[in-house]
């Protein structure tokens, strides 16, 4: 909530990780000149953030559902909110199109209670939403549409909740997520059925 970063330098750095890990400066005149792409981060590592960004579910603790990070179709989105509420943002892309909201008073002066989620969140998701329109998006299935990576050494596998580890056949709490097929394959030892029920040790 403290770094100086402007709005072009972060929706340029998002846009990476819907490239799949490739970084373009941003142009800011039709026509100019390209610079060559770089590699920002592996192919793996923008998949999972990707992942991490589109969790509708793991927002569900923090905002509740249905709010203006929800899309009809993929999108990894992030709020933010600076400290003494100078300003805040919101941030987010498809394949397609990467859109970047900034709210704040000219003067640095506070704002009055607003965070990420109420200041920017909803300018953010009616300029996706026509983004996305003008790019012609369509409502893709495929669990990575928010990035051209795949899912590169990485597979979808049944963890337990608490450990992250893979799950065991007391795990009360399972959930479905990409893990890498190179970590951890023992099971969750975490938890131990007793004749008072399971717990945890």
């Amino acid at each position: 909530g403290n770094a100086e970063v402007r709005l072009d330098e972060m929706v340029a750095a998002y846009a990476a990780f819907a490239r799949g890990g490739t970084f373009l400066p941003p142009r800011f005149v039709a026509g100019a000149p390209s610079v060559a792409p770089r590699t920002l981060v592996s192919p793996r590592t923008a998949f999972w953030i990707t992942d991490v960004l589109s969790d509708a579910d793991a927002r569900a603790f923090a905002f509740g559902r249905g709010g203006s990070l929800e899309f009809p179709f993929e999108v990894a989105a992030k709020t933010g909110t600076s400290q003494a509420y100078h300003d805040n943002w919101a941030i987010g892309y498809t394949r397609a199109v990467t859109v970047g909201v900034w709210v704040g008073n000219f003067d640095r002066t506070p704002l009055v209670g607003s965070s990420g989620v109420m200041g920017a969140g909803p300018i953010f998701h009616a300029v996706m939403l026509a983004a996305a329109n003008r790019a012609g998006e369509a409502l893709p299935d495929p669990i990575d549409a928010a990035t051209s990576a795949t899912p590169v050494r990485t597979s979808r596998q049944t963890i337990c909740a608490l450990s992250g580890l893979p799950a065991g056949p007391d795990c009360p709490n399972q959930e479905e997520e990409w893990v890498p097929d190179d970590g951890p394959r023992a099971a969750c030892d975490w938890h131990r059925r007793t004749p008072r029920g399971i717990v945890v040790d």
